[in-house]
């Protein structure tokens, strides 16, 4: 195992060419980890592991859903969260910490306004159809617009392109469309100018400004992560997201890997539950340790045993056992888990060793 990590190490190095001083360094901080990473031969880590976080999390309550930071913004609590995180969970409304390189109030405001994620419709004060003058006008609200530093001409910039069908023009802060010639046409159009996107992230539902200890902080649900640490104003050192999955995609595995760790230990903490750190980790580097990040379940990792019993034991028994049967694939019983179903002693702590004679 050791031999292969150093293996792949210097492949890393000879293909982004580092070399020197730097090689070395890096050669330094790989040891220092497979030193931290030892255990003693025979202990069931995996086992250890499972039970310490399984255990507590029977005893969680089922309480779907708290408000973070009692700023109003709803997320899941408890098991559901936990299952979200382990599960990888594609249909979550994440959330993204935003923080600031100037700390003030007003730069806040101004910041949270570029996320919002802004629709014509929300920029409106009304909408109406003259029929004798084929005409739709759009009523822009002046207020809103300052409210998202939005100016009348930018809007119509917008709009003209994704409306091209019909002719408009700005007259003071109405939009004017010519020609539209019944009230169905101007249903479809309504539909679809109250649907332009006109300003922020898409999919950023909901912003909250907080004041942390005297540092302002602007919380997201939805929306992008890497679009918003993009963003002039935002500190992207320490900016986070709840989204593992684009944890990996922006920042590497690495990161993800310390998301996991970090959402797990949040989660069991709301409900007053300690969990030795180690044990996080260990679920963690088995969710990461392929260089992707897999969920905790058939599809993910369950996928890469290669113990046939350590498969069919984990949600698919028949579909296992049937396709292990027509490949003729054997196993060869090395895993504690395929020995505790046949009941026979597991190669774990004093499994691990036999007597030569019977004392």
């Amino acid at each position: 195992m050791i031999e292969e990590m150093k293996k792949k190490f210097e492949e890393y190095c000879a293909e982004h060419k580092i070399s020197g001083e730097e090689k070395r360094g890096l050669e330094n901080k790989l040891e220092k980890l497979i030193e931290k990473a030892k255990f003693e031969r025979g202990e069931s880590l995996g086992i250890i592991a499972t039970q310490s976080l399984s255990e507590p999390a029977t005893q969680m309550t089922m309480r779907a859903y708290h408000f973070a930071a009692s700023a109003g913004i709803r997320m899941a609590s408890g098991l559901p969260r936990l299952i979200e995180v382990l599960d990888l969970r594609k249909e979550v409304d994440n959330t993204t910490t935003v923080y600031l390189l100037e700390n003030s109030k007003e730069k806040a405001e101004k910041l949270a306004t570029e996320i919002t994620e802004s629709k014509l419709e929300n920029i409106i004060s009304d909408i109406n159809y003259e029929i004798l003058d084929s005409q739709v006008k759009v009523t822009l609200d002046k207020n809103l617009l300052d409210k998202f530093y939005l100016t009348s001409e930018a809007v119509i910039g917008i709009i003209k392109k994704f409306v091209k069908k019909y002719k408009s023009n700005l007259v003071r802060n109405k939009i004017c469309f010519d020609n539209v010639k019944s009230y169905s046409e101007f249903r479809i159009l309504k539909q679809k100018l109250l649907n332009i996107h006109i300003k922020g992230i898409k999919g950023a539902k909901q912003i909250v400004i907080l004041n942390e200890e005297g540092e302002w902080i602007i919380q997201v649900k939805g929306g992008h992560f890497k679009k918003i640490i993009l963003l002039d104003g935002v500190d992207s050192t320490r900016t986070t997201t709840t989204d593992i999955e684009e944890t990996k995609s922006v920042l590497g595995v690495e990161a993800a890997r310390e998301t996991l760790v970090n959402e797990i230990k949040k989660t069991l903490g709301e409900q007053g539950i300690e969990v030795d750190p180690g044990y996080m980790g260990v679920a963690a580097d088995a969710m990461c340790v392929n260089g992707d990040v897999e969920s905790m379940n058939r599809y993910g990792i369950m996928k890469h045993k290669k113990s046939v019993l350590n498969r069919l034991n984990f949600e698919e028994t028949i579909k296992v056992l049937f396709n292990s049967a027509v490949s003729n694939k054997k196993d060869t019983l090395s895993t504690p888990m395929a020995n505790l179903m046949i009941d026979q002693l597991s190669p774990a702590g004093t499994g691990t060793v036999k007597l030569k004679w019977k004392l």
